[in-house]
């Protein structure tokens, strides 16, 4: 099994535990700084200090885990004066300046000294780190600052993402809440080590386009690697998803208009979602190849929280088969079949729950016709590697047809401001809604799909199985 993971990443990666625990601890104490401590200066700067501390440590940890420790510290003050100037300055420079445009100069601060600190990690950790051979050194810088750029948007998550939908549990006492919040940073915590050991990985990946967007090479997956490659990269998606849903929501409807740094940090989060899910569905499949297994219901139910645990410690623990590769082939349509089945007996059991749960009067007999569309969308993405490309957009588009028409003739009449809002609101929720629908509908692929069922040739297939051996 390649890990793909330099001498100088290894290191970094050693301890990256303990990074994860100063960055829980940093996090858990700010929370209790913000909630319950004095309103003065001293625990404000407190709060900014270890704000600062905890995030640009993130991006010197590499450096400091190779006793680099020289450029460590300077990429951390060089995050200062972004920490900085994140509070709004608009307003202080209007008062003591005599000067027009204050949120303008403000914002090109911000976006100085956020972008200087960037540079140096870029140039100091791909210096580091040997590039290969006949890249530009346009392309040598670019490529790893737009890496870094994407990196330093998903490396940290909105708490409220996870707590609005827990907080009902934290109405009866503060001590329940104050729990529950630390929890929330565990998590996030790990999702921001889970980003860093992404980065690192995909940064070996960086120059081609074709390895990030099949981000595992055809090889055996061992059960280490199965093991943290599924909780990293299912952390990561699962938070990335929870990110985008309140963060388009809260910029459509903010008063600004959407600036290029809005745009850029959606960008980054649909890179993220796209890359994680696409490593984790490759990883379920090239787990079942390993394993000579057909799994195909306990491949597709991963993508839903909780239920993936039995996925993964059946692909975990299942051991491999030692029948011969050939009767694994023949026995592939007889087993999709068979899965297939189950699929759409739990998606009609799924949808007659949510008709029969609902009210009498609320009950829509059109919920019926999803019955069919999930079924036969199930039934193409088994059989056709290019359905990938067509099945999940078909999907999104007519289920939810009348709802987007709806959505657009119930903003006729409104002011251009809040009108203008709500397409923005409906443009962003409708790409970043369809990538998540390509997300699930590519492991649903990975899921039931092989090679075999395409090209109806066993002894090639037997042939590719050899590779994950």
């Amino acid at each position: 099994m390649t890990l793909r993971f330099s001498d100088k990443q290894e290191n970094a990666l050693k301890s990256i535990w303990i990074l994860g625990i100063i960055v829980a601890f940093l996090q858990i104490s700010n929370y209790f700084v913000d909630s319950y401590g004095p309103d003065n200066s001293f625990y404000g700067y407190l709060w900014q200090a270890q704000n600062w501390f905890l995030e640009s440590l993130v991006f010197a940890w590499y450096f400091y885990r190779n006793k680099l420790i020289a450029k460590g510290v300077l990429i951390q003050l060089l995050f200062i004066p972004y920490y900085i100037f994140k509070s709004d300055w608009s307003a202080f420079l209007d008062y003591h300046l005599d000067i027009e445009n204050s949120m303008g100069i403000y914002n090109a601060m911000r976006f100085v000294t956020f972008f200087i600190p960037l540079i140096c990690f870029t140039v100091f950790y791909f210096k580091t780190e040997a590039k290969p051979a006949g890249i530009s050194r346009f392309k040598s810088f670019i490529i790893p600052l737009c890496g870094a750029l994407v990196f330093s948007y998903a490396v940290s998550s909105d708490p409220d993402s996870l707590y609005k939908y827990t907080e009902f549990i934290t109405a009866e006492s503060l001590y329940v809440k104050d729990i529950l919040v630390s929890i929330i940073f565990l998590v996030l915590s790990f999702k921001t080590t889970a980003v860093l050991i992404g980065f690192l990985y995909l940064s070996n990946r960086i120059y081609s386009i074709e390895k990030l967007m099949y981000p595992i090479d055809r090889q055996a997956i061992s059960g280490t690697f199965f093991k943290w490659g599924f909780i990293i990269s299912y952390t990561i998606l699962l938070l990335t998803i929870l990110d985008m849903i309140g963060s388009i929501f809260s910029m459509s409807f903010s008063s600004s208009s959407l600036k290029i740094t809005t745009i850029t940090y959606i960008l980054s989060y649909l890179t993220v979602l796209i890359i994680s899910g696409r490593f984790f569905a490759n990883l379920i499949q090239y787990r079942n190849y390993t394993l000579q297994k057909y799994l195909g219901v306990l491949n597709a139910i991963s993508v839903l929280p909780i239920l993936n645990l039995i996925s993964f410690f059946v692909l975990l623990f299942v051991k491999k088969s030692v029948a011969p590769v050939a009767s694994y082939v023949e026995n592939l349509k007889k087993n999709r079949n068979i899965h297939l089945m189950v699929y759409g007996a739990l998606i009609t059991l799924y949808i007659l729950y949510k008709y029969f749960g609902d009210p009498a009067a609320y009950r829509e007999p059109a919920i019926f016709y999803k019955i069919p569309v999930f079924i036969i969308a199930v039934v193409l993405l088994s059989r056709y590697k290019v359905s990938t490309k067509i099945v999940p957009f078909f999907v999104f588009l007519f289920l939810y047809y009348s709802d987007i028409k709806e959505f657009f003739d119930f903003t006729e009449g409104y002011l251009s401001f809040f009108k203008g809002k709500i397409l923005s609101f409906i443009w962003l929720g409708l790409t970043a809604s369809a990538l998540v629908y390509y997300i699930i509908h590519y492991v649903l692929h990975k899921s039931f799909y092989t090679e075999y069922f395409e090209e109806h040739d066993a002894e090639k297939f037997e042939q590719y199985m050899e590779e994950f051996k």
